[in-house]
């Protein structure tokens, strides 16, 4: 379906030519005092990874605001700037499930509008596609991912 959307060149870089199942493990969560496991879904070399690498190159940008921090350097920098006083506490949140829940629907039509917004997105990377495939090609980075979890689909 990449073939009919992108420009022949993107669609031969981004198509794969042999693959893997995606699979299924978990990670064990050392900083819980009741035994725990977070989910991963290792998609490295599937069918799909080389779209979803190239989409999430071009639609990082929108991704970036004021609340944005990009690795472990720039908060803490963040947090030196601070200028805590006597009295001050820095509280940290455990967020559980926040992957799980994220409503892929919603979140790809949201990316499609903001990369739309001013046809932003072919202005930018020299393009002539429709909202509409650029949804296509999400759902297709995205969705129905067929994997395997101690030897079973």
């Amino acid at each position: 379906m990449a073939r009919k959307i992108l420009p022949e060149k993107i669609a031969d870089s981004v198509c794969c030519q042999g693959s893997r199942l995606a699979h299924l493990y978990g990670l064990p969560k050392t900083h819980k005092q009741q035994l725990a496991v977070r989910p991963i879904l290792s998609s490295t070399n599937t069918c799909n990874y080389k779209l979803a690498q190239w989409l999430n190159d071009k639609l990082k940008p929108l991704s970036v605001n004021q609340y944005t921090v990009t690795n472990a350097f720039e908060i803490t920098k963040e947090i030196r700037d601070l200028n805590l006083r006597d009295g001050d506490i820095l509280v940290s949140f455990d967020v559980t499930s926040l992957f799980r829940n994220v409503p892929l629907e919603e979140t790809i039509q949201i990316l499609a509008d903001k990369a739309f917004k001013d046809n932003w997105f072919n202005h930018t990377y020299n393009l002539n596609l429709s909202k509409s495939d650029l949804v296509e090609l999400l759902c297709l980075a995205t969705k129905d991912q067929l994997f395997q979890f101690e030897g079973q689909l």
